[in-house]
C-alpha cells in the first residue's frame, strides 16, 4: 500500500472522518467515554456556561454537555462530522443552544472571550499546528474560563502502534510538560494532569481574570500593582494600596508581605494588622480583603486570579 493511500485511509477513519465508516465510528465512540466522563467532572459545566468543543466528531460529547443545561458550539474540519453532530443534536440546534461549523482550529471563527469552557478531546494529536491551536483556544476563552485537552504522550507510542497501526504513525504525541509550556506561553495557568485509561492524559488550564505577563499593570480602585516576575506558575506583584481591597476568594495560596505602611487584613472573618516587614499566608479558597492606614506598599506572591 502506498503512503498516499495510507494517508487517505487515516483521514477517512481518524484525522478527517467521513463517509459511512467515519459516521459509524464516531456515532458511538465507546473508547472515548472515559475521557468524556473525566472532562465533564473536571470542568463541571452549568447552565451559565458556553462551551466550545474542538474536533467535535459525531457530537456525542456535545450531547452530554447540553444535558447539563449549558449552551455550546462545536467545530470540526470534517463536513461529515459536522453533519453528524447536527443530526444528533437537532433539537438543540433548532433551539439556538448549539452552533456547529466546519473550520480550522488554528483560525477559529469566534470572537475573543466568547466561551467559558473550551475542550479538545482525543483530537489534539491531529491538529497540524498545536501552538496556533492553543493560542486560539486561549483567545476565545473568557477571563476566568477553563480549558481541557485529552491527548496522548510519547511514551504510549508503542502501545498505539500495536492497537492502531498506521493511524498511530500519523499522530503527534506531546508530553504534558510541553503542552503545559504552550499553555503558559499564551497566558493560561495549567492545572492538573490526570491519566486517562487507554487514551493518554487529561490536562486542564484556566484563564486568569488578571493579566499574567511580566510588566503588566493591575489597576483597581485604591490598588495599583505591577507584575515584576514569576516563580514557576506564581506571579510576583509589587503594589501600592491607598484604599480598601474588597473581599475575594484566593484561587491558590498567596503570600502577602508589607514593604511599608500598615495593612489591616481580613481572612475568613478574622482581622490581623500587618506592619512593615511582616507577612501573612492566605490559604487557597480563603475569603480575604483589607484596608490600609495610609499609603501602603505590598509584595504579593500567588497565582493569577
Amino acid at each position: 500500500m502506498s503512503a498516499t493511500f495510507m494517508d487517505r485511509l487515516v483521514d477517512r477513519i481518524a484525522r478527517r472522518p467521513g463517509g459511512m465508516i467515519g459516521r459509524l465510528l464516531y456515532r458511538h465512540p465507546a473508547g472515548h467515554k472515559t475521557s468524556f466522563d473525566m472532562t465533564l467532572d473536571a470542568l463541571g459545566p452549568t447552565p451559565d456556561d458556553h462551551l466550545l468543543d474542538l474536533g467535535c466528531g459525531g457530537g456525542v460529547f456535545l450531547e452530554r454537555v447540553l444535558k447539563t443545561g449549558a449552551s455550546a458550539a462545536g467545530l470540526d474540519h470534517s463536513p461529515d462530522m459536522v453533519d453528524e453532530s447536527r443530526r444528533r443534536n437537532a433539537a438543540a440546534c433548532a433551539a439556538g443552544r448549539l452552533t456547529l461549523c466546519q473550520g480550522d482550529v488554528g483560525r477559529l471563527p469566534f470572537p475573543d472571550g466568547a466561551f467559558t469552557r473550551v475542550t479538545a478531546l482525543n483530537a489534539f494529536f491531529f491538529f497540524p499546528d498545536p501552538q496556533a491551536a492553543v493560542a486560539e483556544m486561549a483567545r476565545v476563552l473568557a477571563p476566568g474560563g477553563r480549558l481541557a485537552i485529552v491527548t496522548t504522550p510519547p511514551e504510549q507510542a508503542a502501545a498505539l502502534k500495536r492497537y492502531f497501526g498506521p493511524v498511530a504513525s500519523r499522530m503527534r504525541l506531546d508530553a504534558p510538560e510541553v503542552l503545559g509550556d504552550w499553555l503558559r506561553a499564551v497566558g493560561l495557568v495549567p492545572g492538573t494532569v490526570r491519566p486517562v485509561r487507554a487514551v493518554g492524559y487529561l490536562i486542564t488550564a484556566r484563564k486568569p481574570v488578571m493579566p499574567a505577563t511580566t510588566g503588566a499593570v493591575i489597576e483597581m480602585p485604591g490598588f495599583h500593582g505591577l507584575i515584576t516576575g514569576r516563580i514557576g506558575d506564581l506571579l510576583v506583584v509589587e503594589a501600592d494600596v491607598t484604599g480598601a481591597i474588597p473581599a475575594h476568594t484566593a484561587q491558590g495560596a498567596e503570600l502577602v508581605v508589607v514593604l511599608s505602611g500598615e495593612l489591616h487584613a481580613r481572612v475568613d472573618g478574622t482581622e490581623r494588622v500587618l506592619r512593615q516587614g511582616e507577612h501573612a499566608l492566605i490559604p487557597a479558597g480563603a475569603s480575604h480583603g483589607a484596608t490600609v492606614a495610609g499609603p501602603t506598599r505590598l509584595l504579593l506572591i500567588g497565582p493569577p486570579e
